[in-house]
């Protein structure tokens, strides 16, 4: 049991633009998790923190800015299964056991959206 990513990669190009996924909790709990970036500079995340219930998804919304290297970047989503009565996400991942995936970034063409990292890579 865990939290993937619906699609399991970000193809956006340097040139810019915006990627809905869905972060899925097959945990048998509720889980709060955190997405952080390899590159801050050119990408935004919507939201950073959350809560997930068991079963249920979450949208996560990407957008790179346009410009800047032909890099491959990656998504670090960060999760820990988390009781109902915890209500601050950020605070439930502080010093918590957590658990990690990876979602590689960018688009056609780009190192990060080589068909040999397009699976979800536990980490």
């Amino acid at each position: 049991m865990s939290v993937a990513a619906d699609p399991a990669t970000c193809d956006i190009p340097v040139a810019g633009g915006t990627s809905t996924h869905a972060l899925i909790n097959s945990c048998p709990k509720r889980v709060a998790f955190k997405v952080r970036t390899s590159n801050n500079k050119y990408y935004r995340i919507k939201p950073v923190f959350g809560f997930i219930e068991s079963g249920h998804s979450s949208n996560l919304e990407v957008t790179r800015l346009p410009g800047g290297p032909d890099k491959a970047d990656r998504l670090h989503v960060v999760y820990v299964e988390v009781s109902p009565d915890v209500k601050v996400a950020e605070k439930a991942l502080q010093g918590s056991a957590t658990k990690q995936f990876i979602v590689p970034l960018g688009g056609p063409g780009q190192p990060g959206s080589d068909p040999d990292l397009s699976a979800v890579t536990p980490v």
